[in-house]
């Protein structure tokens, strides 16, 4: 089956009017990759987007049944897909049409060409956009992606994107790996990971949109415990494990 080695994440939370859309964007981009819906929706919205699915082949739901956060939905379909012994690409995509599926083969065509561990679509690159967003949601994004860059040490343009290409090696260690956040920040938890283990990580550049159904679920009180998140994990990480290395002579 043509595309059989692909696989399409897509986490959601109440998108049942964008999916129909979604799925078509993609199946003109892939007609037979295996695409793979998180759902933490309520048991009304899950219903409706069971009914939705239903309609296309090749599609899969995990139903979760209450909000446990982006990060674990993704890492749920990943070990989802890793059943699938042919597939070798892990798309990670949102479910309101942010994200262009037209932009799904320079994805492929870059983690081919360099062997990337890990590809993101990117904003901020050149020939990258952000349409329909408001500039205090911009200036925002901004400020975290300075932030995010000095505090976990290596070169991106964009560590936020949710818009991912993931080679099955990287997916397999991040399965192992078990991440500590679950919300949107494991995004950066999971290039910060694959980038000190030696995976490459490249960008490409994409459009990213406003959604064009529901609204947003990121609250500034999500948004506050992700950038502490990151502080405390930089810490354990870097800080703590160099002091445990330097002391490592000493018994208990």
């Amino acid at each position: 089956m043509k595309n059989a080695n692909i696989n399409v994440i897509i986490p959601s939370y109440n998108e049942s009017k964008n999916v129909p859309a979604v799925i078509r964007g993609i199946r003109n981009e892939f007609p037979e990759v295996r695409i793979i819906f998180v759902d933490d929706s309520n048991k009304a919205e899950n219903k409706k987007l069971k009914d939705v699915i239903s309609k296309f082949e090749n599609t899969d739901l995990i139903t979760r049944g209450k909000k446990l956060g982006r990060g674990s939905a993704v890492m749920d379909g990943f070990k989802f897909g890793l059943k699938y012994k042919k597939a070798q690409y892990f798309y990670e995509m949102d479910s309101d049409l942010a994200h262009e599926p037209t932009h799904l083969k320079r994805f492929l065509q870059k983690i081919k060409e360099t062997n990337a561990g890990l590809v993101i679509g990117s904003r901020y690159m050149t020939g990258g956009r952000v349409v329909g967003v408001s500039i205090s949601r911009r200036i925002l994004s901004r400020i975290i992606n300075r932030f995010l860059r000095i505090m976990l040490g290596f070169k991106l343009t964009d560590y936020t994107s949710g818009y991912r290409l993931y080679g099955r090696s990287a997916v397999e260690f991040l399965v192992k790996s078990k991440l500590k956040s679950t919300g949107f920040i494991a995004l950066s938890e999971i290039s910060y990971k694959l980038h000190k283990n030696k995976f490459m990580i490249k960008e490409v550049p994409v459009t990213i949109s406003t959604r064009k159904f529901g609204r947003s679920t990121m609250g500034i009180k999500e948004l506050l415990n992700s950038l502490i998140f990151v502080i405390k994990m930089k810490f354990e990480e870097e800080i703590l494990n160099m002091f445990y290395a330097k002391h490592s002579h000493y018994k208990k």
